[in-house]
C-alpha cells in the first residue's frame, strides 16, 4: 500500500505541481503585455535564490511616489538577458501620463541591482524593452 501512494506522489502529484509552478502568469482575456528582457553589465552570475521584478508604474508626479500598475515577479535561471512579460489591463493608461519599467533583483531581503535610470515607455505600443540594471551599493 505505501508502495502505492509514494508511486502516486512520484509520478502523479509532483510532475503535477512541477508542471504548474513551471508554467508562466496567465494572462487575462482583455489585458496587453509588455514584453521585454532585463540586463547589468557587470559579469557576475546571480545566486540560484535571486529574484527579479519589473514594474509598470505611472511616474507622472514629480513629488509622490510612483503608482504601480502592474507587477511581475520572476525566479531567473540561466544567464542574462532574463526576459519578461507583463499584463495590465489598458483601461488603467491614461492619455498625457508617464509611465516607466522599473526593475530589481533581490536575494531575500538584500537589493543586488537596480534600474537607476527613467526607462520610460508608451505601455501601448507593442515593442520589446531593454531595461538595464546597475549594481546596488
Amino acid at each position: 500500500m505505501l508502495d502505492r501512494i509514494a508511486e502516486f506522489f512520484l509520478f502523479g502529484l509532483v510532475p503535477l505541481v512541477v508542471g504548474v509552478l513551471a508554467v508562466p502568469e496567465v494572462i487575462k482575456a482583455g489585458e496587453t503585455t509588455i514584453a521585454g528582457e532585463v540586463t547589468y553589465r557587470e559579469r557576475i552570475a546571480l545566486p540560484p535564490d535571486a529574484v527579479l521584478v519589473v514594474e509598470l508604474a505611472d511616474v507622472s508626479l514629480a513629488d509622490a511616489p510612483a503608482i504601480v500598475i502592474a507587477k511581475r515577479r520572476i525566479a531567473p535561471t540561466g544567464q542574462m538577458p532574463i526576459k519578461f512579460e507583463i499584463g495590465f489591463d489598458p483601461k488603467a493608461i491614461h492619455k498625457g501620463r508617464t509611465y516607466a519599467l522599473q526593475a530589481r533583483i533581490t536575494v531575500g531581503e538584500r537589493l543586488m541591482f537596480i534600474s537607476d535610470g527613467r526607462h520610460q515607455i508608451d505601455p501601448l505600443e507593442a515593442k520589446p524593452r531593454t531595461v538595464v540594471m546597475k549594481m546596488a551599493r
